[in-house]
């Protein structure tokens, strides 16, 4: 009898062991999967997915989870196992997991590994995933076994995966900030655009200062101005719904000075938020407050604002007299030192540009975080470079930032983010929406008129107009030498906003396409400042520029592998050379005829005619002439591209 109780407790221990080593499929089943794994994560960080995802590079992924995927691909966290597959039914190990999960956090600084002396397996963890594994640890998100093991190569359990994310909500806290840039008066949806309106860009500050009490609300400027909507009432609209927003702050843009200093201080008195920019003067004296600090849980964050140096070239020169633009950088230095003790954090609201976002953040110390825009650059999460992070969230309401500033028992330890963009599962904030609407139905009636139709598309896409001659391009250079009746015309790529679809064309159509109040002035000029002037539009190519030349009467080629200043290798003028001895007339609008866009040259002639017409009013009467629509017909010509 004790034999066969003593067989059978061996068999028990051998079956014992043998499952130990060979898990039955109900325990295999808690192990977590890659796919599984990426997706809560992903979903522990806020982050907004796609609807729908139609480009990824794997075979193996279901459309369920491609979003989640594409997110963490598009947001460097991780990677397919191969080109073309993703591996997501493949188990996790606990170091692969800490590697993912450390990589969303884009830390600042570098752990110690010598931690690893504390367990009895820290020499098992592999380089890759040493640095990761380390900061687990020292941010309290990996807790080594009772036995003075961490087990990096164990499969992932599913309540393992729980406690490692509960850890990050747990430990890591968060100052959040959703900010918007260069919108350009975009406050209705357009779905068609892509572009998704305050009312939705509402909610989703909304839902955020909900998830998030330590949440801010921030512009970069480029937003009083840009479509019919907010041009005809001077930017009062976008002042209404960002007061019912509640943003906290502002950066104004150039375009936030098209209607004049004057009128931006009187927006400014109407917002209900700070507007801020430190190296604007207005006569030697400060022009606006160039910060503002507010008090986030337990500390204090200041939100200083720089609006970009061209300013002085990218609005009209008629409405900053009296105004300079400081350097920025020079600028930071001065307003880091003189908040040195005064504030925990500062973040930068930037209307620079992304190169001038990237050179303040390799050089100017005491900068954790710049938020910015001017540029239209597309960030999907915050870049780190020596000494702050960069972010900046496209353009028009077509994606909307967030930037997560990173804590761990009070210290900032990272910057993470990503960008919402539209979709149909957007909401829009009912208040905001009913303010949108007000002045919709207002200005809609006038806007709606049909005033021509064309069979073509009329070529406005920003990248085109500001590198490339255009139809649409050709189509108002015409339509100004027609009015004027002069030799030639010259009108700049950034002055066309948008393009204008075949079909019946209304006034929105033309006033959305040139927006700006710009009116049609006469000059006279030397050849040789006229060829001048040609060179200094193509000087950037092939960079975007908005001084990028749109003619009527001239044709001209350049080589593009030549020095700037002296690419122009041919002028003809209405088909015969041009004579640089020759005073020629040239339509134009006033803001290039007062220096625009750094057309210094036109500052030296004198405008002999102010027709006080809107460029798009003349656009408006040369379509309804019914004259032809020209094509792009060599009047530029590039070599050497």
């Amino acid at each position: 009898m004790m034999k066969q109780t003593k067989k059978w407790l061996m068999l028990v221990c051998m079956l014992a062991v043998a499952f130990a080593l060979h898990p039955q499929p109900s325990q295999a089943s808690e192990n977590i999967t890659r796919g599984e794994f990426v997706q809560q994560l992903i979903t522990t960080l806020g982050v907004d997915v796609k609807s729908e995802v139609k480009e990824l590079p794997f075979t193996d992924v279901d459309p369920q989870l491609a979003p989640y995927v594409e997110a963490a691909i598009r947001l460097g966290i991780t990677n397919g196992k191969t080109e073309t597959a993703f591996a997501p039914n493949e188990k996790l190990t606990r170091e692969q997991a800490y590697v993912f999960l450390i990589r969303s956090l884009q830390l600042r600084h570098h752990y110690a590994t010598n931690i690893f002396k504390l367990y009895k397996d820290g020499t098992s963890i592999k380089p890759w995933a040493q640095q990761p594994m380390a900061a687990a640890i020292h941010l309290g998100l990996l807790q080594g076994y009772s036995d003075q093991t961490l087990r990096p190569q164990q499969w992932l359990t599913v309540e393992q995966a729980k406690t490692i994310l509960k850890r990050y909500d747990t430990n890591i806290e968060k100052i959040t900030f959703i900010h918007t840039n260069d919108t350009h008066g975009r406050i209705i949806a357009n779905a068609q655009n892509g572009e998704m309106g305050f009312a939705k860009i509402a909610k989703i500050a909304q839902d955020m200062r909900q998830k998030n009490k330590q949440t801010l609300l921030v512009d970069l400027g480029d937003t009083f101005h840009g479509t019919t909507y907010v041009n005809l009432n001077s930017g009062q609209a976008v002042v209404e719904l960002m007061n019912a927003m509640k943003y906290d702050a502002m950066v104004p843009g150039n375009h936030d000075f098209n209607y004049g200093q004057d009128r931006l201080l009187e927006l400014k008195q109407a917002a209900q938020f700070p507007i801020v920019s430190g190296n604007i003067y207005k006569n030697g004296q400060p022009f606006l407050p160039a910060y503002t600090i507010k008090q986030v849980g337990n500390k204090k964050v200041a939100l200083v604002g720089v609006t970009a140096t061209d300013t002085a070239v990218k609005t009209n020169p008629a409405g900053i007299v009296g105004i300079t633009f400081a350097d920025e950088k020079t600028t930071l230095k001065r307003l880091v030192n003189e908040l040195k003790g005064k504030v925990d954090h500062i973040v930068v609201l930037s209307h620079a540009g992304l190169q001038t976002d990237e050179n303040i953040a390799n050089n100017v110390a005491g900068v954790d975080v710049i938020l910015g825009g001017h540029s239209h650059d597309t960030i999907e999460a915050p870049k780190k470079f020596k000494y702050a992070y960069v972010a900046q969230a496209f353009e028009y309401g077509k994606a909307v930032g967030q930037t997560n500033l990173l804590f761990y028992k009070g210290k900032l330890i990272g910057v993470n983010g990503f960008l919402y963009r539209d979709s149909a599962t957007k909401q829009a904030d009912a208040s905001v929406q009913a303010i949108v609407d007000a002045h919709k139905n207002s200005t809609d009636a006038t806007l709606q008129q049909v005033i021509t139709t064309i069979d073509v598309n009329l070529d406005g896409e920003r990248a085109n107009v500001r590198t490339k001659e255009t139809n649409l391009g050709n189509l108002v250079a015409d339509a100004m030498r027609q009015a004027l009746q002069t030799d030639v015309a010259l009108t700049n790529g950034g002055g066309i906003r948008a393009s204008i679809p075949k079909g019946d064309v209304t006034r929105n159509h033309i006033l959305t396409t040139l927006p700006f109040a710009n009116t049609l002035v006469k000059v006279s000029m030397s050849g040789a400042d006229l060829k001048k002037a040609l060179e200094h539009g193509v000087r950037l190519y092939p960079e975007q520029n908005g001084g990028f030349p749109h003619v009527s009467g001239i044709q001209f080629t350049f080589d593009a592998t030549k020095q700037a200043g002296a690419r122009v290798t041919s002028v003809k003028i209405n088909g015969q050379p041009l004579d640089e001895t020759k005073m020629y007339t040239v339509a134009t609008n006033d803001f290039i005829a007062k220096g625009g866009d750094g057309y210094d040259m036109f500052k030296s002639s004198t405008i002999e005619f102010d027709s006080g017409e809107l460029l798009s009013t003349i656009v408006m009467n040369y379509l309804q002439s019914n004259k032809p629509i020209p094509t792009v017909e060599g009047r530029i010509t590039v070599v050497n591209q």
